[in-house]
């Protein structure tokens, strides 16, 4: 599992995942066939590749081995990027990236700056007054952020705030920093810290609230994904220092 400062990107066996929501959106690829997306408006879709938004309850099974997971970079062009390569849609749902049989072999080969590069993922151009929000999250995510003195500081109504967060993110502005507060445990998971401490540190009320909120993102208890597992970490930034605050944002 690559951890990078906006996306996560898994590699490997299908981790038995039961029906979630995402805070963010995700890109899924069968490595050695083809993918099984259960969603609970359109039943079973089979295909090598699918793109699931943000928000949309779901679960990709490999049934024939290794799956790509790649959660992706919050924003609207760069999730625009992704949902305009796929060939067709049913529902919300995107199946079958243009460049499939690419994102396939960069996988087997574990090359994940290639596999990014492929599925369209870059730095997108955002209304700089969210990404200035959303760079101060990912900085301090243990904070408790608020709609009211975010929008006040930006001269911006709560609503009309809240409204541009999620159609330059493609998320809500709380689901924003859960998933912010995720990738900071996930590091401090890195770092050998337990997952008690890496929730506290992440700025969760407790380490129910932590397994809760990740279990609701990925499908999967963290323990059995990052403890129990054979899940190797690798992230992109150092491990978190000791510290932070509670609480979530709206």
């Amino acid at each position: 599992m690559w951890i990078r400062r906006d996306h996560v990107c898994y590699i490997g066996p299908d981790l038995g995942v039961t029906m979630h929501q995402a805070a963010v959106a995700v890109l899924s690829i069968g490595l050695d066939g083809p993918l099984t997306l259960e969603t609970s408006g359109h039943g079973e879709l089979t295909a090598r590749s699918a793109y699931v938004r943000a928000r949309t309850s779901h679960r990709v099974i490999a049934p024939e081995g290794r799956i790509v997971l790649l959660f992706v970079e919050p924003s609207r062009t760069q999730t625009e990027f992704v949902a305009a390569a796929m060939r067709r849609f049913v529902g919300p749902n995107g199946l079958e990236h243009r460049r499939e049989d690419e994102l396939v072999d960069a996988g087997k080969d574990y090359a994940v700056d290639r596999l990014l590069s492929i599925a369209t993922v870059a730095t997108p151009d955002r209304d700089q007054r969210t990404a200035r929000v959303a760079a101060d999250i990912r900085a301090d995510p243990c904070r408790a952020f608020r709609a009211g003195p975010a929008a006040s500081e930006l001269g911006l109504s709560p609503s009309h705030f809240l409204r541009l967060f999620a159609e330059e993110t493609g998320t809500t502005f709380r689901r924003y920093q859960q998933w912010a507060r995720l990738l900071h445990a996930a590091k401090g998971m890195l770092a050998g810290y337990d997952l008690t401490r890496c929730a506290v540190d992440a700025g969760f009320a407790s380490l129910s609230h932590y397994t809760d909120t990740f279990r609701g993102t990925f499908g999967i208890a963290p323990s059995a994904a990052l403890v129990k597992s054979s899940v190797r970490l690798h992230v992109d930034s150092p491990p978190p220092s000791a510290g932070g605050g509670r609480g979530a944002g709206d």
